[in-house]
């Protein structure tokens, strides 16, 4: 949706609920934007829990384009978080629900205009939650669904294999493991005393942060170790922009997906993403015996 101040364009707005961005946003539209007399404005409108994954995404895909960014000032009762691009147009970020609640205040004498927004926040607040919502038919036929779930399981697969020839991890009397929200291999980095976590695909995680299908869970006790990998992990994540989430005595790390890259170079990544956080937590691993432990 575009503004315009007289002929001139002055606003974009994209709007966005649960889709991901195409492979031409942000940055296209930046482009295209640039091109106009500044300022110009990029306006991007997502649910409350989706606005942390979108402002991390849009950082990322601004930095893989070359575009650095300056923060621009806000005040606390700031309805957006916005930055201003090198090539001259902002870039705005924010929800749903901050939006029309400063628009009902601009329409406290206009009955109409207040019923519209009403409405829009209904459809807003059930797009946002987690209420079963009706299928459709083309869900239903869409071939393609099944087709990118068993990519994913092959990737996990593969990644699970090259990792233990290349003894990143080792699965003896370890199995697959599945359940309503996920699935994936349990694991032992480097042998069959190291630290242990699952590997593969969970959707509740994928929902609810966006940033990959695929994620690396510790849990609490002495298979996982999870408080003394947070411990480890979290600075390095900060350090190398890796997500993390910690809930519930489980750490989740992102493992995040090469994109426009053929099978063998997106699971050579998986591993190398394994090989980093095996680095990492390598201290957690015992020592062989005979070999000084102080």
């Amino acid at each position: 949706m575009w503004g315009y101040d007289e002929a001139e364009p002055r606003v974009f707005v994209e709007n966005k609920f649960w889709a991901g961005l195409t492979d031409n946003q942000p940055v296209s539209y930046l482009r295209q934007l640039a091109a106009y007399t500044q300022p110009t404005i990029l306006f991007v409108v997502v649910p409350d829990a989706r606005e942390q994954t979108m402002r991390r995404e849009l950082s990322r895909r601004l930095q893989d384009a070359g575009i650095s960014t300056t923060d621009r000032e806000t005040t606390s009762n700031s309805i957006v978080h916005s930055i201003t691009t090198e090539i001259g147009p902002i870039l705005a970020l924010t929800s749903w629900t901050r939006l029309l609640s400063a628009l009902e205040l601009e329409v406290t004498d206009d009955p109409s205009a207040r019923s519209d927004l009403l409405q829009l926040r209904a459809l807003c607040e059930a797009a946002d939650s987690d209420a079963f919502i009706p299928i459709s038919s083309v869900e239903v036929s869409d071939q393609r669904t099944p087709a990118f779930i068993l990519q994913l399981s092959s990737i996990v697969q593969a990644s699970v294999g090259l990792a233990v020839t290349e003894g990143v991890l080792n699965i003896k009397k370890l199995m697959p493991q599945t359940s309503w929200e996920r699935i994936g291999q349990y694991a032992r980095f480097s042998d069959e005393n190291g630290v242990g976590m699952w590997l593969g695909i969970h959707f509740s995680l994928w929902k609810k942060h966006g940033e990959t299908p695929l994620w690396l869970l510790f849990s609490k006790g002495e298979f996982s170790r999870a408080l003394e990998v947070q411990s480890l992990l979290e600075p390095w994540a900060a350090k190398e922009g890796v997500f993390t989430s910690f809930q519930n005595d489980e750490l989740a790390v992102a493992v995040d997906i090469a994109i426009g890259e053929d099978k063998d170079q997106v699971v050579r990544s998986v591993v190398d993403r394994l090989k980093g956080i095996a680095d990492v937590i390598y201290a957690l691993n015992p020592k062989p015996q005979g070999i000084d432990n102080a």
